[in-house]
């Protein structure tokens, strides 16, 4: 019988990055039975893209079981990482396997930058690695010219109007490439390895990018390429 639960020992890891104090929790052996998680991703086959979202790839939903243990396992570093102490629940907004296969010259501008998820505070994205380390981690970033490295509401007009001018003056579109390190628009604060069964959590609203390494031929197959899964958990 396949096994979809947490690891009620990992190996905890916690951070603060930026001039922003942004805090990140590392967790290495995140799942009790990783191989279980990338055989119920089978060939890849149900995977699929979705429009509505910037991810450069193909997603489907993990069991429901994955999400509902993270909520539960995982409440308590939600209040004592990330400053929500007087919280009383966690609810999963959306947990997806997701594979990026989409070649550089495919993307789209807002693809070859760092992006935010949401700009609420209390939403936390959580990555779990299912692949090695060749295929990328994590990283995260300051934009330049606003020195911002969350996005609020109160923040993101400003951003989104400044970006927008960046974007048209350094023709992104036709120079299509995954986002690596800094560049004239961005400061990369920090960079997670990714590592077979290694998690990462950090809150949805800080600029960041998967580290997605086209060289390695981009496989839509989830046991060759870059396979993860990424949950976004409401603290409440």
């Amino acid at each position: 019988m396949a096994d979809f639960t947490l690891n009620d020992n990992p190996s905890f890891t916690k951070l603060t990055i930026g001039r922003e104090n942004t805090p990140l929790l590392i967790i290495d052996d995140f799942a009790n039975q990783p191989d279980d998680l990338i055989t119920f991703a089978g060939d890849g086959s149900s995977f699929k893209a979705d429009r509505q979202n910037f991810y450069p790839g193909k997603r489907t939903l993990t069991p429901r079981i994955y999400s509902e243990q993270i909520c539960s396992k995982y409440l308590p570093q939600f209040k004592s990482c990330f400053g929500f102490e007087n919280a009383h629940s966690a609810k999963t907004v959306i947990s997806a396997f997701a594979i990026s296969d989409t070649p550089p010259e495919q993307l789209k501008p807002m693809q070859m930058l760092p992006h935010f998820d949401t700009t609420h505070s209390n939403q936390f994205a959580v990555v779990h690695y299912l692949c090695g380390a060749e295929h990328g981690g994590t990283s995260f970033y300051r934009h330049n010219k606003s020195t911002f490295e969350v996005i609020t509401a109160k923040r993101l007009i400003s951003y989104g109007t400044q970006l927008k001018k960046e974007a048209i003056a350094n023709q992104l579109h036709k120079n299509p490439c995954y986002m690596s390190g800094s560049n004239s628009m961005y400061e990369q604060l920090h960079s997670v390895d990714a590592c077979m069964n290694r998690a990462v959590i950090y809150p949805s609203n800080i600029l960041h990018s998967g580290n997605i390494n086209p060289a390695l031929g981009l496989s839509s197959e989830p046991k060759k390429g870059r396979l993860t899964i990424g949950s976004f958990i409401c603290v409440q």
